[in-house]
């Protein structure tokens, strides 16, 4: 999914503000995230204390992380691909296989979505909590699945839109012919 460099559209506009926030929003988890696991371990190496709701408070972060940060990375392009065959392929077809690649990556979301509404709807319904000292309400947590699924389709709509309305893209010129 090589997307030509010159400037799109979500570059300067409200794609590239709510990148910024879901990285920073990212970075941030990520940066409590650490400092939490040194913290704890600091505290039981040095005087036995544990605050014994970290590894709780971390796992929910760790599903947060991955979740905000596969749309920073799809939307930077930093996903693995296969590169020898794609790279080989005209352009033309390079654009259709992109197009495809969104759609159905929009259908799996979409579907991922609906399925993870239910799942927080059951939680909420039967009044689910963690088996931890915080006993934190489940649906709280799983809200961050459908959250970060919901700005990845987003970005994937940046992304299927920039490769079809491309200046230099060759399925944009057949199609205005």
């Amino acid at each position: 999914m090589s997307v030509p460099s010159s400037s799109s559209p979500g570059e300067r506009g409200p794609f590239k503000k709510l990148s910024q926030v879901v990285g920073t929003i990212a970075s941030a988890a990520v940066v409590i995230m650490v400092t939490m696991v040194v913290l704890e371990v600091f505290l039981r190496s040095t005087i036995g204390f544990s605050f014994g709701f970290v590894d709780e408070l971390v796992a929910y972060l760790v599903i947060f992380t991955t979740f905000f940060g596969v749309c920073i990375t799809f939307r930077n392009q930093a996903l693995f691909k296969v590169e020898l065959f794609y790279g080989k392929l005209p352009r033309k077809v390079q654009v259709i296989f992109d197009l495809i690649h969104s759609v159905l990556s929009l259908i799996l979301c979409g579907v991922l979505v609906y399925y993870a509404f239910f799942l927080i709807s059951s939680s909420y319904s039967r009044g689910t909590v963690s088996p931890t000292k915080l006993e934190t309400p489940l649906y709280i947590p799983q809200m961050i699945i459908p959250a970060g699924l919901i700005i990845l389709a987003v970005f994937i709509v940046e992304f299927a839109c920039s490769r079809l309305f491309a200046k230099n893209n060759s399925v944009t010129k057949a199609v205005e012919k």
